[in-house]
């Protein structure tokens, strides 16, 4: 489908992230953006897509961005679906995305973004929130608050009318933020049970009760600290979440260097994410 793009994000790619970015570029229009500090490949143009490097990490949001601007400069696209290097979907998944997406985008509220349902790579469950409980309709639509981008489908119609990602915020919450933008917009975000998409959050879990905790790569805390700071400033982002993250973020403070194996390390990213957050420092 000609009004179709794929933005695939890279950085750092393992030889098998590469060959699958090159099997979906063969078949869809869209970009590769690159963040890595070598390029992967000394042309232009990958498959049918094009392919940028930029030579550093200038983080997922700036990324995305960077292919946003290529794609809304040609005029042509109505949806653009974003995957991760480590996504491991069909080729023809684009097309399955935005066929669901047209299925729920006639209501009250008009639809920005479409995910597929998120399942734990190594439990094989579906991730859950902790705070939120979602309702399902007949045709397996859930509207959320926020989602993830990994395999979701945007309407660029959207798109112009929210604005791109926060670059900013580098890496941590730059979905969500997005999807609260768009839902004080007067937009609506979800999720299909229709199509599934297998994603590992973190690097590892640790169980502490009846909860799972996902601990990330230590540099990961100083974002998700530095930006939670920045995010509850801002009106349109959900009390709720404001709350139920503060608790979290500051119950980590606590315990992490205590009982977290590698913890002391994450600390030392939360304490300097606190004090850039907290002097509005980048």
């Amino acid at each position: 489908m000609t009004d179709i793009a794929v933005i695939i994000i890279l950085y750092n790619p393992s030889k098998e992230d590469i060959e699958n970015a090159r099997s979906i570029a063969a078949l869809w229009d869209g970009v590769i953006v690159d963040n890595s500090p070598a390029p992967i490949d000394a042309c232009s143009t990958i498959g049918k897509m094009k392919y940028i490097c930029n030579h550093s990490n200038l983080g997922i949001a700036e990324a995305q961005n960077i292919g946003i601007r290529e794609l809304l400069s040609e005029k042509r696209f109505s949806y653009i679906v974003f995957l991760d290097q480590d996504s491991r979907l069909s080729t023809s998944y684009p097309y399955m995305i935005v066929e669901e997406f047209k299925k729920n985008k006639d209501s009250d509220k008009p639809l920005a973004i479409l995910g597929p349902t998120v399942i734990n790579l190594i439990t094989g469950k579906e991730y859950k929130s902790a705070i939120h409980h979602y309702v399902t309709d007949t045709c397996g639509f859930s509207q959320r608050q926020q989602i993830i981008s990994s395999g979701s489908c945007i309407s660029v119609e959207a798109l112009r009318q929210v604005g791109f990602m926060d670059s900013h915020l580098f890496i941590d919450y730059v979905d969500y933020d997005w999807c609260w933008r768009a839902n004080a917009k007067g937009y609506q975000c979800g999720i299909t049970t229709q199509l599934s998409i297998e994603h590992h959050v973190g690097s590892r879990e640790i169980t502490l009760g009846k909860y799972k905790v996902i601990i990330s790569a230590p540099i990961r805390y100083y974002y998700q600290y530095r930006n939670y700071l920045w995010l509850v400033k801002r009106k349109y982002v959900p009390l709720k979440w404001k709350m139920a993250y503060g608790c979290k973020l500051t119950a980590r403070f606590i315990y992490f260097p205590l009982i977290v194996k590698g913890g002391s390390e994450c600390w030392k990213h939360m304490r300097k994410g606190i004090c850039d957050g907290l002097t509005c420092r980048a």
